[in-house]
C-alpha cells in the first residue's frame, strides 16, 4: 500500500511539472539539461502569491564542488532583487553533496511568493554558487507574480 501511494505521488508530481524555456546565464560548473516549474502550464510561468513555487533543475556537473550556496533573484526592470532562501544547499538538502564531475543530478528549491509582492512581470534567476562564489549553474526564465 505504501509503495502504491509513493508511486502515485511521484507520477502526480511528474505530471504537474513542465519543462519550460530557460536561458543559461553563465553556468561554469554544470551543463543544465532541463528546468521544471511545478504547476507551470504556460509561459511565462505564474508564481502565485501566498504559495510556494517549486523548481527543479536537472544538470550534469562539469566540476567538483563541496560547498554550494543558493542565489535566487527576481529581475525587475533590470534590477536584481534577492528572494529570501536558505544559503547552504547541502544543509537544506536541495543538492546531493559533494558534487562530482560527470554526475547528473537535480537541484530543487522553492520560492515563497509572499502576498505582499506586487503583481508584475519579471525574470527569475536561479543560481547555485560554487566554492569560489562563481555560478556553478545559473538559469533565467520569464515569470509573472499573480493571484492565480
Amino acid at each position: 500500500m505504501k509503495y502504491t501511494i509513493a508511486v502515485v505521488s511521484i507520477l502526480f508530481a511528474t505530471c504537474m511539472a513542465n519543462t519550460i524555456t530557460f536561458k543559461d546565464c553563465g553556468s561554469v560548473g554544470a551543463k543544465v539539461n532541463s528546468l521544471d516549474v511545478m504547476g507551470c502550464t504556460e509561459e511565462p510561468c505564474h508564481l502565485v502569491r501566498g504559495k510556494n513555487a517549486s523548481i527543479s533543475i536537472n544538470y550534469t556537473a562539469t566540476e567538483d564542488m563541496t560547498h554550494p550556496t543558493n542565489a535566487i533573484y527576481g529581475i525587475i526592470d533590470g534590477v536584481q532583487v534577492k528572494f529570501p532562501t536558505a544559503e547552504d544547499c547541502c544543509a537544506i538538502k536541495n543538492l546531493n553533496c559533494p558534487i562530482k564531475t560527470g554526475s547528473t543530478s537535480t537541484y530543487t528549491n522553492s520560492i515563497f511568493v509572499a502576498t505582499s509582492y506586487p503583481k508584475l512581470t519579471l525574470v527569475v534567476k536561479m543560481a547555485v554558487l560554487d566554492d569560489n562564489k562563481k555560478d556553478f549553474l545559473c538559469v533565467v526564465f520569464p515569470a509573472v507574480i499573480a493571484d492565480s
